[in-house]
């Protein structure tokens, strides 16, 4: 039955263990999916070329799942290819409820969570999470995307 489902089947422990790894996983997702958020506007506010900056990163050691995946939509400007940033909050909210219970901290993935919050809250909830960087860009008054090089002068 699960073979029907995918295509690596690990036994992961009793019962629950299966669910916490697959929130672990995904925690570290939303991270980078974040972490790229505040990052890549940056870059742009610096001048750097988007695209170049896109093809470093995605061939470099700053390379993840999540940056394959929205580096290449952000550029084109497209927001709407993946899980919208209003379900996937509940993660972290998961998360952070677990952490505090267990007294164990979790600092990045706070920042994280309130890189969600201020997205959310800046209306950008239907997007996807590849959506949290107009919240920078807004900050930084910067897009990164394709064939935009106006930053700072350096």
């Amino acid at each position: 039955l699960f073979s029907s489902m995918a295509s690596n089947i690990m036994y992961m422990g009793p019962v629950g263990s299966g669910q916490l790894t697959k929130l672990i996983n995904q925690l570290l997702f939303d991270i980078n999916a974040a972490a790229l958020a505040e990052i890549l506007p940056l870059a742009a506010k610096l001048g750097l070329d988007p695209t170049k900056v896109g093809d470093v990163v995605n061939s470099g050691t700053g390379r993840s799942y999540a940056s394959e995946f929205f580096i290449p939509n952000v550029l084109k400007g497209v927001f709407d290819k993946g899980y919208p940033l209003e379900h996937a909050y509940k993660d972290l909210i998961s998360g952070s409820e677990i952490s505090a219970q267990h007294q164990i901290p979790t600092p990045v993935l706070s920042a994280a969570t309130a890189t969600y919050q201020t997205a959310l809250l800046a209306g950008h909830g239907e997007k996807d999470k590849g959506g949290m960087i107009c919240v920078f860009e807004d900050l930084l008054d910067v897009k990164f995307r394709s064939g935009n090089t106006e930053g700072l002068s350096t």
